[in-house]
């Protein structure tokens, strides 16, 4: 049986503290404290045995740092995504259409938690006008190199992401901004894809209040909004399953 350690919040973690607690396992270095500080997701390790797992989550405690052992067979699954080429904002709920136009009405009290991010995938941008990147370039922190400069190609594979939970934790609807038909904003319409992509996401907010947001909805809903940037899909769905994870350990 192999065990993960989880924050207890989405917060960087403190690196010589890290770097002094995985010192009690033979198989982390100090290499390991700083990966796991850079990316710091909600998971901090994976993968580990009762032996090393309840060394790893004394010494943590000891320097302060806030998580739980979790045994990994107990962390929540994704739920596979309904993918939503378009929104209907109706009374009481929001009617999502698939590829074939089929409509799925989502009741807003039914919706567990909202996600968003600027998510770095595998897959480069299609149909995209030079206008457009222009415009995703001043919207968002794009990802840069050591030296400060974007990395080459990374802009062409970041791509804008909203996920809607539902209560039953089976539920999910998937949104990618570049495959997505804007005309529920109305008068809300522009020619800014990053723009109109945060309008949407502020109107879901709006309707959802009680939903529970993670970091890159959060930042979206601010002002001035902020596309906060994943550097993977895996980064990205880490958050998800801890978000998923935290949600249904504080139900009572």
């Amino acid at each position: 049986m192999s065990y993960a350690i989880l924050q207890r919040e989405l917060v960087v973690p403190d690196v010589e503290s890290l770097k002094r607690a995985f010192s009690v396992s033979p198989y982390l270095r100090d290499i390991d404290a700083q990966n796991a500080a850079n990316d710091a997701y909600g998971i901090l390790l994976r993968g580990l045995d009762a032996e090393n797992a309840d060394a790893l989550q004394a010494s943590l405690r000891a320097e302060g740092v806030e998580i739980e052992l979790v045994k990994e067979s107990a962390l929540p699954a994704i739920p596979v995504g309904k993918v939503t080429k378009r929104v209907a904002f109706g009374p009481g709920h929001l009617l999502a259409y698939d590829a074939l136009e089929h409509a799925t009405e989502v009741p807003w009290d039914e919706v567990m938690f909202i996600a968003a991010g600027y998510v770095r995938t595998d897959e480069v941008h299609k149909h995209r006008s030079a206008k457009e990147e222009a415009q995703l370039r001043s919207a968002a922190h794009t990802p840069l190199d050591e030296s400060g400069l974007l990395k080459p190609g990374d802009e062409e594979r970041y791509h804008m992401l909203l996920e809607i939970f539902l209560r039953d934790n089976r539920t999910r609807f998937s949104i990618a901004a570049d495959e997505f038909l804007f005309d529920c904003l109305g008068s809300k319409l522009t020619d800014d894809l990053a723009l109109n992509f945060v309008t949407l996401l502020q109107m879901v907010i709006a309707q959802a209040p009680h939903a529970g947001l993670n970091r890159g909805a959060f930042k979206a809903n601010q002002e001035p909004p902020e596309l906060f940037p994943y550097p993977s899909r895996g980064t990205f769905n880490e958050e998800l399953t801890w978000m998923l994870w935290r949600i249904n350990s504080l139900r009572p």
